[in-house]
């Protein structure tokens, strides 16, 4: 069975056709495990409306409102399935969502698919985690770690499945400054064990009041980026096993930590080829982002 973790607050606008988007897969062996966090708006319930309809559909209330961290982790640890997928409040699965996920990830830790943008009516705007050309080269462990490491997460949350292992191991999510799609596809990458399909399985919908939208401002990614690698070296033992990935994991921490102009000026060829990993043959991505990392100390 597969588990479905969602995390709800006042998401009243778009539960409906999230819901029923779910309601609709291809792949029917599943439960929904809702966290509803002291929701003020009638997100309770319509939540509670479609789990008299489905007996499939468990729905929790906070008395008090946890944040999204915390309301999230609950979510997960109430799921009982061999493998646990992640919901937003406000996007559109395609009926293949879970289908796919689940003949693809084997018998790795997570399973990442195609997201596409779209508009607050469902209409597609473009796609997104990752590009064609991001998801054609790059095809190594070595180069998706650099990526995750570097730049920003390049697979999206709510079109990750996750393994039963990865929920014992990885959860519960201890810092506010990373998010968990990207902490554990980084974990699963560094240790060889991420799977990428490119189906599309979500619609990811774009909107001013989006908890992920107001996460990934630019001036914390480099707090972000820096806790992001000292909680993967603290708590990932096995990465610490693979020289290539020690390596790489290191001098993220000291280039995220370090923003001394003369260390940043020493360390620019590093800069210039970590940047060329990750935009390959677009020149200008690739100026813009060593420029930013002189000047702003953040790639």
């Amino acid at each position: 069975m597969i588990s479905i973790a969602m995390a709800t607050y006042n998401g009243k606008t778009f539960i409906r056709e999230q819901l029923d988007s779910i309601l609709a897969q291809t792949e029917q062996d599943f439960e929904i495990v809702i966290c509803d966090d002291a929701s003020t708006d009638s997100t309770p319930q319509i939540l509670d409306e479609y789990a008299r309809k489905d007996s499939r559909i468990h729905v929790y209330r906070n008395e008090k409102n946890l944040g999204y961290r915390e309301n999230f982790n609950k979510a997960v640890s109430l799921c009982k399935g061999d493998f646990v997928a992640f919901s937003d409040q406000d996007d559109l699965w395609l009926p293949n969502h879970l289908e796919t996920l689940h003949k693809a990830i084997g018998d790795n830790l997570v399973c990442g698919g195609r997201t596409v943008r779209c508009r607050e009516d469902g209409s597609t705007l473009k796609e997104f985690s990752p590009t064609p050309y991001q998801s054609n080269c790059l095809t190594s462990q070595k180069d998706r770690f650099i990526y995750q490491c570097y730049a920003f997460n390049l697979y999206q949350g709510a079109s990750q499945l996750i393994s039963r292992k990865a929920v014992e191991r990885f959860f519960p999510i201890e810092n506010d400054e990373y998010a968990h799609d990207w902490s554990l596809a980084a974990n699963a990458i560094g240790e060889n064990r991420f799977v990428y399909t490119d189906t599309v399985v979500t619609k990811w919908r774009k909107h001013s009041s989006q908890v992920t939208h107001k996460r990934h401002s630019r001036e914390v990614r480099k707090n972000r980026l820096a806790q992001f690698a000292l909680y993967m070296w603290s708590h990932n033992e096995k990465l610490k096993k693979d020289h290539d990935i020690k390596e790489i994991l290191r001098k993220a921490i000291e280039f995220h930590t370090n923003s001394r102009l003369s260390y940043r000026l020493k360390n620019l060829a590093h800069a210039w080829r970590t940047s060329k990993t990750i935009y390959g043959r677009n020149f200008t991505g690739t100026l813009k982002t060593v420029l930013g990392y002189l000047f702003t100390a953040s790639l």
